[in-house]
């Protein structure tokens, strides 16, 4: 790529984080806790709810919901399925030319209440935008005395580019906004649905 094309999406990708609302949250509403290095981002975010634990993983898993939950410009398909594991491609456009397709592997324990996921495969249509090496994480439901407390964590690791920090940068607030959404969707669509 050109140098005059890597400045031109250099200074695109400051404008949208610069306009980018910040976003603030009540301390009882969204715990979250971030380590952010050059090229890796971990996150890990909780909330308690009055949700049943096997409504959460319902929606943790089913594909459907998992279509729901996602962010705007992606796309969602499955692409295999068994009775505890799936495997979900997702389609992410972003400032018109960015495109990356990738694999996740879900998997399922009902028994210990968590959703682990695993990338499984990555790939860009640009190479001034970081690739994704390696990414994991998991949704788990804890069972605290009354309380039920859902908790989220992801590992991402990078390629080195002229972008790479500023793109995790956008990765964390994204994060950040998707445990928003998964906490307002999860109160919504939990209540007064009967056990199986």
């Amino acid at each position: 790529m050109k140098r005059i094309e890597k400045i031109w999406l250099l200074t695109i990708l400051i404008d949208i984080v610069i306009q980018a609302p910040l976003i603030a949250y009540d301390p009882g509403d969204i715990q979250y806790k971030l380590s952010l290095t050059d090229s890796t981002l971990i996150f890990y975010g909780s909330f308690r709810t009055v949700s049943r634990p096997d409504c959460l993983l319902e929606i943790f898993f089913n594909y459907n919901h998992i279509k729901a939950l996602a962010s705007e410009g992606m796309e969602v398909q499955l692409v295999d399925q068994g009775t505890d594991w799936s495997l979900i491609r997702y389609k992410f456009r972003r400032f018109i030319f960015f495109e990356n397709t990738s694999e996740w592997h879900r998997k399922l324990d009902r028994e210990n209440q968590v959703l682990d996921i695993k990338l499984v495969s990555s790939v860009n249509n640009q190479t001034a935008m970081p690739g994704m090496i390696s990414s994991s994480g998991w949704f788990k439901v804890r069972e605290q005395g009354d309380e039920i407390i859902v908790e989220y964590h992801q590992s991402c690791q990078l390629t080195k580019t002229l972008i790479t920090e500023l793109f995790l940068k956008i990765l964390r607030n994204e994060a950040i906004q998707f445990m928003q959404k998964l906490m307002e969707y999860t109160n919504t669509n939990c209540i007064d649905i009967p056990a199986r």
